[in-house]
């Protein structure tokens, strides 16, 4: 077995990595916590000793019961508090998450757990960065490229509201590429993010680590209502999601509805309650406990998420699934390029709702993407994740010899 100075994981004791998240993976279901919750559990049962410090929340969860889980008791700053900053020039959306009760705390397990390296999640906590490279390798996972995500919403926003996103997107930008050169090494989610960080952090070490693809059990799935189904899940409180289900009820939903009266959309997440609440033929489900269920195999699912990057992990979800899905082109990034990957893309509100029409009646269609949907799960296996991380680690464990 090699020594961990050549990038091998292997040694007298596991490696031991303490992952710094902004909330508990454990304590929600969208995207970001299946992200890290599947990541986490992985690392763990591949025999690697994992802690993870993370924000209880505004809702004061300790999420105690998890013995991977050291919640801290803060929630981050309002936005009226942090928008100081943007009259320097810094970023308010980072800055909503400078909390030292959580820095207190990561320096706490840093002495109690020992790890031999740092894992932090998204650039939301990059400050802590460069209290900790000086002690330990680091690792920043980047899910997303915020600012990229920011300067696409501010091309539809109004021009009041796009100036402010646009000036926030720079700021952000600095934060990414500064975070980018002061880690020992950055895990990018998808090939099309990594590059975009490498271009924007010149000297920075951009590698790519792909998400563990969801798993969707076969029983216990209810009937969706409708002839036919359709559904949407996501975190609608995250303004991505909420941009794009606005649009699909505002804009597709109706042209949908003229082909097939008898549709019904099922929304359904955390803030899937506020929308659409005037619309015809749309259920509001509210949060829910496991998505797992609500994949009906004779429902089509829709991804309408107008600006993102990183990877859509209800695409993987829907794959999983088995039910095939219709998106945008910003929903396919990083996975897709049409329907020869297991989804059918519309780039405009007239082809999304076209494609949906026609996906929900063509069965030998469903089939085709349903089968080619499946075909790519074995890309995003928990196998190849930790494998890979494992090479990450080992990479970013000897940069950080080499600097001492």
């Amino acid at each position: 077995m090699k020594d961990r100075n050549s990038g091998d994981l292997a040694s007298t004791r596991p490696l031991r990595v303490l992952v710094v998240a902004t909330k508990s993976p454990w304590l929600g279901s969208g995207g970001g916590h299946l992200v890290v919750r599947a990541f986490v559990e992985a690392l763990r049962d591949s025999g690697i000793a994992v802690r993870l410090v993370a924000p209880a929340g505004a809702a004061g969860g300790t999420d105690g019961q998890h013995p991977l889980v050291r919640a801290v008791g803060v929630a981050p700053r309002r936005w009226l508090s942090a928008a100081p900053r943007a009259i320097l020039g810094r970023s308010v959306v980072v800055g909503r998450w400078v909390l030292h009760r959580l820095e207190a705390a990561v320096s706490d397990e840093v002495r109690r757990f020992r790890p031999d390296l740092v894992h932090i999640e998204q650039v939301h906590l990059s400050w802590l960065i460069p209290g900790l490279v000086r002690q330990l390798p680091v690792v920043l996972r980047q899910q997303n490229v915020e600012s990229h995500i920011l300067g696409q919403l501010a091309q539809g926003a109004p021009p009041g509201v796009a100036g402010a996103l646009r000036r926030e997107a720079r700021a952000l930008a600095r934060v990414e590429a500064e975070a980018c050169r002061r880690a020992h090494l950055v895990a990018a989610i998808s090939e099309p993010d990594a590059a975009y960080l490498r271009r924007a952090a010149a000297g920075g070490h951009v590698e790519v680590l792909p998400p563990i693809a969801p798993t969707v059990p076969d029983g216990g799935r209810e009937p969706l209502a409708g002839d036919p189904s359709f559904l949407c899940v996501g975190s609608f409180d995250w303004w991505p999601n909420r941009d794009g289900a606005r649009w699909l009820v505002r804009e597709v939903w109706p042209l949908v509805r003229r082909a097939l009266p008898r549709a019904m959309l099922h929304l359904a997440g955390p803030g899937s309650g506020t929308i659409g609440r005037h619309a015809g033929g749309v259920a509001r489900l509210g949060p829910v406990a496991t998505s797992g269920s609500l994949y009906d195999p004779n429902a089509t699912v829709l991804i309408p998420v107008r600006a993102g990057s990183g990877v859509r992990m209800r695409l993987l979800e829907a794959w999983a699934a088995g039910v095939p899905v219709v998106t945008t082109p910003a929903g396919a990034a990083g996975l897709a390029c049409g329907d020869r990957d297991g989804v059918l893309v519309g780039d405009s509100a007239a082809r999304f709702a076209e494609l949906a029409v026609r996906l929900a009646s063509d069965g030998g269609l469903r089939a085709s993407l349903r089968e080619a949907g499946r075909s790519r799960l074995g890309e995003f296996t928990p196998e190849r994740a930790v494998e890979r991380a494992g090479s990450l680690y080992g990479a970013a464990i000897d940069r950080f010899r080499a600097a001492t």
